[in-house]
């Protein structure tokens, strides 16, 4: 019998997580399941091996957005790979899940969930039947007949309840089988009903016509493994051990399941906290493990599907590694050499509307349920796109929810993430499908860390097991020989030759059988001695050979000594040459920087000079255009200008010849009228009257004053007596208003324009009721500072300051005695102008015998100037009108002639009227 060895109790296993610095995006997979009525509309179209297009169907909300004004859109979204309805489970399992259940054996984690609507085949692509296997079954095949002759014996890995696994030597492993699987077959033989067996092979009866999965994945073959599975689902948000053994009441009957919580182990990694992890060996076992879970699971009917999942589902594959000791034969008694990698199937519950599967009670709150966990698993899918894409550091919200909460794991790094989209191609499941597009797309872009497998360094030489089954077939092989055959003795080194012969004597003097004795064991001594020599021998040689060994290691140890000095003269030099890099590294970086801002610098300048180029081009094009329509509008202008001159001119020629024409006649007219006066006069014999003058007499506008009459014209009123109109001039001459003593006009008055009066200088406008005298006229003295480059205004206004000291930079001295300051400071005003501002203050003793000046008043002198142009007269003047044109004179022509005299001494007034 074989004795039990109690091991060691194994440390904490230590975090061995391996990160690579290479990631990987989440592989998405589509999946189309056939239509249930083949006549039925469809609305997905694979377009490629990896494009799917979405057709918005007539009912759907798409297309009632397009009726109401909006612009119809065909959905196209890429996948790593679409599997239409054709595809068989055997190419869709090794097109998805074989390789994760090679990265299981190799020491990986992985992960695959099936996503989809509700009624789009995620439970049919997760499952299968007994003649198309789903992945799951697949997955179990696959891993047992890869590990078919490397699996350790049942109960040697032992669940520490707390996410790892003990190593038991194999004699406790042997006791702790026939305590929990022999001894209670034993008990319970014959006990069984003959009700619960039918049961039994009922449900282990789809095993019987299932087609089994033949592939076989390379392994190491120094390992030894055990597969352990656990099956969990998680309704309403809860967590419920699918293969936990309920106790039987045969009153109440099954107890109702306890949920399950989360926890986190020392390497931290989430697990679900006392599930049950049933070790099986062979794919039958853990396959009745699954279908004994699946009648626990949550399903029910539905208005869209006769058995929805109600809840997710969890199926987790634990396969436990550990190295051979070095003879091969027995698991290394070493817990940090323990490997533990998971393969994760869960089949998620579909999405649903109420308004279209009508559920109420209980499973309006399961949908719910359903729906909150989807949407927090897209909430943190979108958060990891965030952060990876832009940069952010938002916190993903595991917690919200358990299923995100179990795999958050899985999104950090900790293994292969891959989804499988089922499509349910139906138009009415348009809406459903086009949020589910949506959410792969989106889980396209989330990068995941590339995982490490485990790598076995222990230090034992490869192919250990082969070694070891090689030899115990060529003990095997050996024939059974007889315990006295000489043989034997061949097979072992040191003997003593063969065993003592019978010492059974039957008479006293039996010669024989002494002589006989006497030769075995002089043979015996001469044998001993021949081994003796031998062991002296090898022990020399040994001796010899271990001061070789003891010589040869002093050597290496002297070689290995100057090894490391030499390395660490080598490590120096190579941390200065790796210091310098770095410094050049940077100074090269530094560098570029500097190059590159020179750079931007370069471009802006030559954009800016580009642009300067551009606008003195434009400038110059514009001046140019200026400078010709400046030209064709002065020559315009000259030539309308000089027409009018010519206008003008012949419009004064005309009149002025009008004007002589007029005083002609008049001449000739008064020519004849006295010829014929004088012929009259002297046909009568009378006297020639003299020429009278109608003078208007002053004293009616200027008083009883003497007039004198005037000689400036003659009296026309003779005219009248012959009916004849004058002609109405239309040039008079100005007469001027002013006369000599003499009664002679003026040289104005002869050139016939006004004496233009004497100038007058211009006096300040100023109200002295109301004029504000400048503050600075007082008696207080006064520190004038005015800086160097003031400009002198000489503007009427200046301020007064009888007693004042100028200065051009203030120093103390300067305000020991004064009481004033006065600060001068010049600027440009809008209008171009020099504004001179005079800062006020008054000068104050401090406290400490210095001085300080207090602002109190700001006096702005400004200097405009009237500058060169006359005012413009409000007159019309004869370019305002179109027509004929009379100025004042022709319309005034009632002048005033006198003297310059007081009232008292004037000669006289005349009042002209020329008509």
């Amino acid at each position: 019998m074989i004795k039990s060895q109690k091991g060691k109790t194994p440390k904490k296993t230590p975090s061995r997580k391996l990160y690579s610095t290479q990631t990987d995006p989440v592989e998405v997979f589509c999946r189309i399941r056939p239509l249930e009525d083949e006549n039925a509309v469809s609305c997905v179209k694979v377009v490629g091996t990896n494009t799917l297009l979405l057709s918005a169907p007539e009912n759907s909300l798409a297309a009632q957005a397009v009726r109401n004004g909006g612009v119809y859109k065909e959905v196209q979204n890429t996948f790593q790979y679409v599997f239409d309805e054709r595809i068989s489970q055997k190419a869709l399992f090794d097109h998805v899940a074989l390789a994760l259940v090679k990265d299981v054996l190799l020491g990986k984690n992985a992960l695959l969930f099936a996503y989809g609507v509700t009624n789009s085949g995620k439970t049919h692509t997760m499952t299968g039947t007994a003649h198309e296997q789903g992945i799951l079954p697949r997955c179990l095949d696959v891993i047992f007949n890869s590990l078919e002759d490397f699996q350790a014996k049942k109960y040697v890995f032992k669940p520490d309840k707390m996410n790892g696994f003990d190593i038991q030597s194999a004699a406790d492993a042997m006791l702790e089988r026939q305590r929990r699987d022999i001894t209670p077959k034993m008990l319970n033989m014959g006990l069984q009903t003959p009700g619960q067996r039918d049961r039994d092979f009922y449900d282990n009866g789809s095993q019987i016509n299932r087609i089994r999965d033949t592939t076989r994945v390379e392994v190491d073959e120094d390992n030894s493994y055990s597969v352990f599975v656990s099956y969990v689902e998680i309704y309403n948000n809860y967590i419920y051990d699918l293969l936990e053994e309920l106790p039987y009441d045969p009153i109440t009957g099954y107890r109702a399941p306890t949920s399950k919580i989360l926890r986190e182990d020392c390497n931290h990694n989430m697990y679900v906290s006392g599930v049950a992890e049933m070790e099986v060996k062979s794919t039958e076992e853990a396959y009745d493990l699954f279908y004994k879970g699946q009648k626990r699971r949550k399903v029910a009917h539905t208005a869209l599907n006769t058995e929805s999942s109600r809840s997710h589902s969890v199926f987790c594959i634990r396969v436990v590694q550990a190295p051979l000791d070095p003879v091969g034969e027995e698991i290394l008694q070493d817990k940090d050499k323990v490997c533990v990698s998971q393969l994760a199937l869960v089949d998620l519950a579909g999405s649903e509307r109420t308004l279209r599967t009508g559920n109420a009670g209980d499973r309006l709150r399961e949908a719910g349920s359903i729906n909150q966990s989807l949407m927090v698993l897209r909430t943190c899918i979108e958060t990891l796109r965030e952060n990876q894409k832009f940069g952010t550091n938002k916190m993903v919200q595991y917690r919200d929810s358990r299923l995100t909460h179990l795999f958050k794991n899985y999104f950090d790094g900790e293994g292969k993430v891959r989804m499988i989209v089922c499509v349910n191609p139906c138009a009415a499941e348009y809406d459903e499908t086009l949020q589910v597009m949506k959410f792969a797309e989106m889980t396209q872009e989330v990068q995941v860390a590339r995982p490490i497998g485990a790598y076995f360094d222990v230090g034992l030489t490869p192919g250990r097991r082969r070694m070891h089954q090689q030899y115990k077939e060529a003990l095997d092989s050996l024939p059974q020989s007889d315990p006295n055959d000489a043989m034997l003795s061949d097979l072992h080194v040191f003997s003593m030759g063969p065993p003592f012969p019978s010492l059974n004597m039957s008479d006293v003097g039996d010669d024989r059988m002494i002589s006989a004795l006497a030769s075995f064991l002089k043979e015996r001594e001469t044998r001993r001695i021949t081994l003796l020599s031998s062991l002296a021998n090898k022990e020399e040689k040994f001796r010899l050979r271990l001061i070789d060994i003891e010589s040869q290691s002093d050597d290496l140890r002297l070689r290995l000594a100057d090894c490391e000095s030499q390395l660490a003269s080598k490590d120096a030099e190579l941390a200065k040459l790796q210091k310098r890099l770095r410094s050049v590294e940077d100074c090269n970086k530094s560098l570029q920087r500097r190059t590159s801002m020179y750079e931007q610098e370069r471009r802006d300048l030559e954009r800016e000079i580009g642009e300067r180029e551009w606008k003195i081009l434009q400038e110059k094009v514009e001046k140019d255009r200026l400078r010709q329509d400046y030209k064709a509008k002065l020559v315009l202008t000259e030539q309308q200008f000089n027409q009018r001159i010519e206008q003008t001119t012949r419009k004064l020629k005309q009149e002025n010849f009008a004007q002589l024409s007029a005083k002609q006649q008049k001449l000739d007219l008064l020519r004849n009228i006295i010829n014929q006066d004088s012929d009259a006069a002297s046909g009568g014999g009378g006297t020639t009257p003299a020429v009278r003058l109608r003078a208007t007499p002053a004293s009616a506008r200027y008083g009883a004053s003497k007039t004198y009459p005037s000689q400036s014209e003659p009296d026309l009123s003779l005219m009248e007596s012959n009916r004849m109109p004058p002609p109405t001039p239309k040039f008079v001459p100005r007469v001027a208003p002013y006369a000599t003593q003499s009664g002679k006009s003026t040289v104005s008055a002869r050139l016939g324009r006004a004496r233009s009066p004497p100038p007058v200088k211009p006096k300040p406008v100023l109200n002295a009721k109301f004029h504000r005298r400048s503050k600075s006229t007082s008696d207080d003295v006064w520190v004038d500072h005015r800086p160097e480059g003031t400009v002198e205004i000489g503007t009427l206004m200046q301020p007064k300051m009888k007693k004042r000291k100028s200065v051009t930079t203030l120093n103390e001295k300067d305000t020991k005695d004064a009481n004033k300051y006065v600060l001068t400071h010049q600027d440009l005003d809008s209008d171009g102008g020099i504004a001179t501002k005079l800062v006020k203050g008054d000068i104050l003793t401090t406290a400490g015998g210095g001085t300080a000046v207090i602002f109190n008043d700001v006096e702005v002198i400004t200097k405009k100037s009237p500058g060169d142009r006359k005012r413009r007269s409000p007159d019309a003047r004869p370019e305002d009108f179109d027509g004929e044109w009379t100025d004042v004179e022709t319309r005034c022509n009632i002048a005033l002639e006198g003297h310059g005299f007081g009232p008292k001494k004037a000669k006289g007034l005349a009042l002209l009227h020329i008509g």
